[in-house]
């Protein structure tokens, strides 16, 4: 483990040699120092950042939220199946927030779900800048539910996202920092909605966390793909970006939230893998260690 200290910054360096800030840490300057974007990408945030501006959506620092059991859900391997777990869970103690395709998928509403599943999102959060990002919104079922993106989404996406929106402000790369925004908090999101929910969760005074289908592993070998401890496949840059989050979760750990993974990618060497549906309704009645 490599650590460096600039200011009153304190950074985690994963293997892929991506420095992971802690956004725990108060009174510090919300500086990343990776290059993961390249001045292609600037150009796409700048007129993202102008367009989403004239929107008027409020910021999503300028209320305050409290949310001690916190479900992040990607749409990772067995979604389709396994998001009936998500019924299960507390609707009025544990909130639930999707990212990527989740909502797309969405099974849990509408007038063919009975009544017993339906359950529904907390908020959905997004940070595409590209026009790829119109895939996230659902086709099949009309719900939108409240929505946190960042200021450099898709415009596109939020035109037609139905339902209400609020923005984030990203923390500045080291060489764009994007128009003056006078948020009271940024997000450190690697361009990444998980770590976006994860930062988030931070802010909304988490203490359990749990990871649901956080991965993007399949069960088919494709040309490229790398075999995982559990018999799947995924990408390289799937598993940068999953070394990315644990290294968030590292952060998050240090101040005694407890964090649970119930996913199919690499393993996570900060938050305790739940191999079975079961274990995800236990996990938010069991006491934080």
């Amino acid at each position: 483990m490599r650590l460096k200290k600039i200011k009153n910054n304190e950074y985690l360096m994963t293997s892929d040699d991506i420095w992971v800030r802690d956004f725990t840490r108060s009174n510090s300057a919300y500086l990343d120092i990776n290059t993961l974007s390249s001045e292609k990408d600037f150009s796409v945030f700048l007129e993202n950042e102008i367009e989403n501006e004239s929107g008027r959506c409020p910021l999503i620092d300028e209320d305050q939220f409290t949310y001690p059991n916190i479900a992040i859900v990607s749409d990772g391997y067995g979604f389709e199946e396994r998001q009936k777990v998500l019924a299960s869970l507390p609707k009025n103690e544990v909130l639930i927030i999707g990212v990527n395709r989740s909502l797309a998928k969405w099974k849990l509403v509408g007038a063919t779900c009975p009544t017993e599943m339906k359950r529904s999102m907390g908020w959905y959060i997004v940070n595409n800048p590209y026009a790829e990002a119109v895939r996230f919104v659902p086709t099949s079922h009309r719900y939108f539910p409240r929505c946190i993106a960042s200021v450099r989404t898709n415009p596109e996406f939020l035109r037609r996202y139905e339902g209400n929106i609020s923005l984030y402000v990203p923390t500045s790369e080291r060489n764009y920092s994007g128009p003056s925004r006078h948020a009271k908090y940024c997000v450190d999101d690697y361009r990444n909605p998980i770590c976006a929910a994860i930062n988030l969760a931070f802010q909304f005074k988490v203490r359990k966390l749990l990871l649901f289908c956080c991965d993007d592993s399949f069960a088919d070998e494709r040309p490229n793909a790398e075999l995982l401890e559990n018999g799947l496949y995924s990408y390289h840059p799937q598993q940068v970006s999953r070394r990315v989050i644990d290294a968030n979760l590292f952060w998050l750990n240090k101040g005694k939230v407890k964090i649970g993974d119930y996913s199919s990618g690499i393993i996570l060497e900060h938050g305790q893998y739940i191999p079975d549906e079961k274990d995800v309704l236990s996990f938010f009645k069991e006491d934080a260690k």
